[in-house]
């Protein structure tokens, strides 16, 4: 299965972004390559407003958090999230879902303060409104991999072929450490299905303190992700019928 895609650096990959979503963590953790029960905080953003809802694996255990949306999720899971109450789509309720691969090494007191970022943009909700499918691939730069003339730049866009590897051109430049899978599925609002809300584990809801708020005001108007140990966040992305890209934010 892993030789349907091309070779990434001389190497064949046997996870893809077509795997069934919790596979690649749970690899991840009998691999020893991601640190189990390990909470990772994570902020998920919105072009403007709206309500961001974390769930642990059942529709009756959700928390609400206005967005931006902080919280911290277990390394290791896959949790399923729901985006609401934006202005720009009135009614609209979106389900993305956040699988887990890895996790960031910042200062022990300082682990809110340097969540991984999952920004939700306009137009790939607007592709999902429309039924179709985005998965980014949320990786951790190497510093050695970037060229230093690109360090600064405010976005960084590569567009690779379709039938690439998405997980494994994430690897090439970095360290995955999140899969983010946004569509138009929807749950049955009269008997959802279990399954739907995924497996989900033990969730820790807080808001950014200042200090992490401002380093997230100073990324945006700079242009430059934040981390402990590399040059910054990157995303592999890719949405059906469309071309995956490599973007720095």
């Amino acid at each position: 299965m892993a030789q349907q895609y091309p070779a990434v650096g001389g190497r064949q990959f046997p996870l893809n972004q077509m795997t069934p979503p919790g596979t690649a963590a749970q690899w991840a953790v009998n691999l020893g390559k991601a640190t189990p029960e390990y909470f990772q905080p994570v902020r998920v953003t919105l072009p403007t407003t709206g309500l961001v809802t974390f769930y642990e694996g059942s529709p009756h255990r959700a928390y609400d958090v206005v967005a931006p949306a902080q919280a911290s999720l277990v390394v290791g899971r896959i949790y399923r999230l729901r985006v609401s109450a934006m202005p720009e789509f009135p009614g609209v309720e979106f389900f993305p879902s956040i699988e887990l691969i890895d996790r960031l090494h910042p200062p022990t007191c300082h682990v809110e303060d340097f969540p991984i970022e999952f920004e939700l943009t306009l137009e790939e909700l607007e592709w999902a409104a429309k039924g179709r499918l985005m998965t980014k691939v949320v990786y951790l730069e190497q510093p050695d991999r970037i060229p230093v003339t690109l360090v600064d730049a405010k976005q960084r866009i590569t567009t690779i072929e379709p039938s690439h590897n998405a997980l494994a051109e994430a690897d090439l430049l970095g360290r995955p450490v999140a899969i983010v899978r946004l569509g138009g599925r929807t749950p049955d609002p009269n008997q959802p299905e279990p399954t739907f809300f995924g497996p989900g584990g033990p969730i820790q809801v807080h808001q950014p303190s200042a200090a992490a708020a401002a380093s997230a005001s100073v990324g945006r108007r700079s242009g430059n992700a934040r981390s402990s140990n590399a040059a910054g966040v990157g995303v592999v992305k890719l949405g059906t019928g469309t071309t995956r890209r490599v973007a720095q934010r």
